[in-house]
């Protein structure tokens, strides 16, 4: 059976099986089994154990579960509540203060958290509350805390920078640096965008009443010091070259188990909790990336990826039309798949097109980062969205939530073009700090 067949053969396999309801690493695996008993023969099968702990077994993943235990630690800590206090005494006088409040708080979760839903369910579940109870307009106020929970996605310490590191072959430390400044434009700009319906629609984001004294202000700092210090300790220790992003990972989770106890939050009963979804979350991603492998291994031996390279520049398009194409079919991906396939499934296909087109592999994990970001907030699958129905009043319905998204969606579709359109803006920090 000839090369072109099999790939059919398996790629409509595995999309079929997702539409019947398998998990993706099931379906995944399942499609890869089947490829590898046409190329191959039952022979085949004895190079899959050798494939996947090729690499599975590698330093940098070791930085995926204690992340996500960090981050489960500092959401069961309490401190949420502390920094969007501190976010909105600081932006009291703006026009629409809670709203970007909200997405200033989420940004600094996530320089805490790897995982977007951890920022939107931590955020949203007192912010959400608060602002429509002060008069926000229900989706904006869902809208905001949906879209700025996905910052994580970008913002280091990343969990799919992490693995995009490991399938790019590309260093996580480069990724977690590139991804500041983008992360921060792109909080600025949600930010930019609640301002301007503050001052344009004021009966949507009504202005603060609460006085709010300096006094006050510098007070909301001293609750969240540890935080701002456990961020400082991470990510500088990765960017001065002190410890590897593994190492990093391990400090911190060390630093939120105190933050933890300090805060009298941390008991066994807890503790069981945050051991079990950390568990339980870094097994899913572990099997995703199992079955991704394994598929991108039989994917290799069918010359897909180099075929399709080849197929794309043979046809002499412009490269804004290439990168048009590749970024339409990541963000129809996000709108159905979790972050994690996406970047697993997508970075194998797609990466070697990029290489040959000229860009860099930093540049391009960051603008798929920013993509997927965009997915977790777009229907009919983003997570996020579900995520932040959870925790909203019952007065919120999806379709508010929705409603509220789709607007930041375009603001960060805006971003993903500049972004696009000027690489240098992505490498200038990583280049900087080499």
């Amino acid at each position: 059976m000839d090369s072109v067949t099999i790939t059919f053969i398996i790629i409509g396999g595995f999309l079929g099986l997702l539409f019947l309801g398998m998990p993706v690493f099931g379906a995944l695996g399942s499609s890869s089994v089947v490829g590898i008993l046409l190329i191959q023969g039952p022979r085949g099968l004895g190079a899959v154990p050798g494939v996947i702990y090729d690499r599975l077994a590698v330093f940098p993943l070791v930085a995926v579960p204690l992340f996500i235990l960090m981050g489960e630690i500092i959401f069961h800590s309490g401190i949420g509540s502390s920094i969007f206090t501190a976010t909105n005494r600081w932006l009291n006088k703006l026009p629409g203060s809670m709203g970007m409040a909200s997405v200033a708080a989420c940004a600094i979760f996530s320089a805490l958290c790897g995982v977007s839903v951890a920022g939107a369910a931590t955020i949203g579940s007192f912010a959400i509350p608060e602002m429509i109870d002060r008069g926000y307009n229900k989706s904006l106020a869902t809208g905001c805390v949906a879209a700025s929970g996905g910052l994580a996605l970008l913002i280091p310490p990343s969990v799919a920078l992490i693995l995009y590191g490991v399938v790019g072959d590309e260093s996580v430390g480069r990724l977690f640096i590139a991804g500041i400044l983008p992360g921060v434009v792109l909080a600025g700009m949600m930010m930019g965008y609640i301002f301007l319906i503050g001052i344009f629609s004021p009966t949507a984001a009504p202005a603060n009443p609460e006085e709010v004294t300096w006094k006050m202000r510098f007070e909301s700092l001293f609750h969240i010091w540890p935080v701002m210090v456990l961020i400082l300790l991470v990510l500088g220790s990765i960017y001065k070259g002190i410890a590897t992003p593994t190492e990093a990972a391990a400090v911190g989770c060390v630093g939120a188990l105190v933050i933890a106890l300090l805060k009298g939050r941390l008991s066994w009963k807890v503790l069981h909790i945050i051991l079990r979804t950390t568990v339980s979350t870094s097994t899913m991603i572990m099997l995703i990336f199992a079955s991704a492998l394994l598929f991108g291994y039989v994917l290799t031996r069918l010359q897909v990826p180099q075929e399709l390279a080849s197929f794309v520049l043979s046809l002499h398009l412009a490269n804004g039309a290439v990168l048009f194409c590749i970024f339409t079919v990541l963000y129809l991906m996000g709108m159905f798949m979790d972050v994690v396939s996406v970047i697993l499934i997508s970075t194998p296909i797609f990466l070697p097109i990029i290489l040959q087109m000229g860009y860099s592999s930093l540049w391009f994990g960051i603008v798929m980062a920013i993509a997927c970001e965009i997915g977790t907030e777009t229907p009919p699958v983003g997570l996020n969205l579900f995520v932040i129905k959870g925790v909203s009043p019952p007065s919120v319905s999806l379709m508010d939530v929705i409603r509220g998204s789709l607007p930041f969606a375009l603001v960060e579709t805006v971003g993903l073009v500049i972004f696009i359109v000027f690489p240098d803006l992505v490498l200038w920090l990583p280049n900087l700090l080499q």
